[in-house]
């Protein structure tokens, strides 16, 4: 069962769509599909993968071998240099199992990242 909250837009809450993820002890809900809305239409960029990849059990391999990598994936580069993938794991799998050397990503820092923060 979904809530509908009805402000500029019709949101679904909880988000079909959701990241947690834990930085300096913090554990984060974002959500990602107002994220995935947000910048679906911007300009992404080109990252290394190897500078963003971190293996994960969690990943479930088949379905990652059938995602399309040129989607871009969606990262936030927190003040401290670390970053975290918030839309696009399996892609980034994918992307590193076939030993592909960049993928399109939109970066966000931080500060930008505090909008899609549900705590």
């Amino acid at each position: 069962m979904s809530l509908v909250i009805k402000a500029n837009g019709v949101f679904t809450f909880p988000p079909d769509q959701l990241c947690i993820l834990e930085h300096n002890g913090k554990k984060l809900h974002c959500n990602v599909d107002l994220l995935i809305a947000d910048y679906k239409e911007k300009q992404a960029e080109k990252v290394c993968v190897n500078n963003i990849y971190k293996p994960n059990d969690g990943v479930n391999s088949r379905y990652a071998m059938t995602t399309d990598i040129s989607k871009p994936i969606i990262i936030v580069r927190f003040d401290d240099g670390i970053y975290e993938v918030l839309d696009g794991n399996h892609r980034l799998f994918r992307a590193a199992q076939e030993g592909k050397l960049y993928i399109k990503a939109h970066i966000l820092n931080e500060t930008e990242m505090e909008k899609y923060i549900m705590n």
